[in-house]
């Protein structure tokens, strides 16, 4: 049931980004700016993203920590 509910949430996030970039390229000259702040949250999660996969740290805890 968790896992459904994860796959529908994901899915209609996907529908709704696409939507919106759809949106921003048909406002083109006002959408780039849209496009550009989507460009700007992109590389911030994918930086914060390989940050937490490269972190020692945050993997030993993983592993060593009870929850």
């Amino acid at each position: 049931m968790k896992t459904l509910g994860y796959t529908l949430l994901s899915l209609v996030a996907a529908v709704w980004l696409i939507a919106m970039l759809v949106g921003l390229v048909a406002a083109f000259p006002y959408g780039l700016i849209g496009l550009l702040a989507f460009a700007g949250f992109g590389a911030l999660f994918l930086h914060v993203l390989s940050e937490r996969l490269r972190s020692k740290e945050d993997a030993h805890y993983d592993k060593t920590v009870q929850q």
